[in-house]
């Protein structure tokens, strides 16, 4: 008899341990991870890269452009927007350093370009540039490197000081043009023939 009760408040047991049927309650709500804008997402001091796309069988090459920047936010997986910026535009024949550059902000595109605003100072050699925006189209396989700007600039070198309406420059021959400039140029720059 023992046995027989035994057996019974076991199975008991197992009855009451099972899964119990309920009847459907009023939904509940979720509690929904809300994800933040990717604006809020910075990450500070990243060092982004443009390449020379032609191929360089085996060789090591320096990067054309190397931007510099103490924050940034990803726009999309190709493009990111960059505070306190730092750049150099490398010469393509020797990887030495052509261009140096220096801005508050801009934006970079992964392999094909990068604009930069915001007390935009450039620097090639002894000539500084300063304005308010510059842009970099980085060499394609038929195009070369270039650099312009869309507005004014200012031109400082030794006796040279030169305001212009625009500004082209050609990194690999590292000739630049001007539009619609003023100032004054030592007679030593001057075609004189």
């Amino acid at each position: 008899m023992k046995w027989l009760a035994l057996i019974i408040v076991c199975f008991a047991l197992l009855l009451s341990c099972g899964k119990k049927t309920s009847t459907p309650s009023a939904p509940t709500e979720k509690n929904e991870i809300k994800k933040s804008p990717i604006d809020n997402m910075n990450v500070s001091s990243v060092d982004l890269y443009h390449h020379d796309p032609r191929p360089t069988i085996g060789e090591a090459r320096k990067p054309t452009l190397w931007l510099h920047a103490e924050k940034f936010a990803v726009i999309d997986e190709n493009t990111w927007k960059v505070e306190d910026v730092r750049a150099v535009i490398y010469d393509v024949q020797s990887g030495t350093e052509s261009i140096t550059i220096s801005a508050k902000e801009g934006v970079f595109e992964k392999m094909s370009k990068a604009s930069l605003t915001g007390n935009v100072q450039a620097q090639m050699k002894d000539i500084l540039f300063k304005t308010d925006g510059i842009e970099w189209s980085n060499r394609t396989e038929t195009e070369p490197a270039r650099i312009w700007t869309h507005g004014k600039i200012a031109v400082q070198g030794t006796d040279l000081n030169l305001d212009a309406g625009s500004l082209f420059i050609n990194p690999e021959t590292k000739v630049f043009e001007l539009e619609e400039v003023s100032g004054q140029v030592p007679l030593s720059l001057r075609n004189t023939s």
